[in-house]
């Protein structure tokens, strides 16, 4: 009877343990994922914009495509660090910061899209350069070559 018990209570307790973590990840991962998914619906569109206004063909299937593959690529970077940081006991906010990152990479895409079909190009290397170098007092000649303007 005792080892009876004792078979019980082990996965009885982990399931109480899995059950929890799952239900407090899901609650941390549902306004990210709300975030995220706004972001890239917000890609979608300037990226459309953009076709259109420089008169390229805009094919639904592929537009969605590539949409869906960065939603599933996102959601499931989102599912890790959440997660991560729940194990963790949320002391580093991993997830705050690497769901920033991912509104940043999709911010910049946006930038592109805007700037695109008005000639311009947006260079982000040189924009993360000036700004690691803002701290350091950078010289206003710098900030040209950020946006450069299209050889057409």
């Amino acid at each position: 009877m005792k080892n009876n018990i004792i078979t019980q209570s082990i996965p009885g307790g982990f399931s109480v343990i899995a059950s929890s973590f799952i239900a407090q990840s899901l609650e941390h991962m549902i306004p990210w994922l709300i975030v995220t998914f706004s972001v890239v619906v917000c890609d979608l569109m300037f990226g459309i914009r953009k076709c259109l206004l420089l008169g390229e063909e805009v094919r639904f299937s592929g537009a969605v495509r590539r949409t869906m593959g960065k939603m599933v690529t996102y959601f499931a970077f989102v599912c890790m660090v959440v997660m991560i940081n729940i194990a963790s006991g949320n002391k580093w906010n991993i997830d705050v910061y690497s769901c920033l990152f991912v509104c940043f990479i999709e911010f910049c895409s946006i930038i592109s899209n805007i700037l695109k079909p008005k000639g311009y190009n947006f260079n982000l290397l040189k924009a993360l350069g000036l700004f690691g170098k803002k701290v350091l007092d950078v010289e206003k000649e710098d900030m040209s070559e950020i946006i450069t303007k299209d050889k057409e």
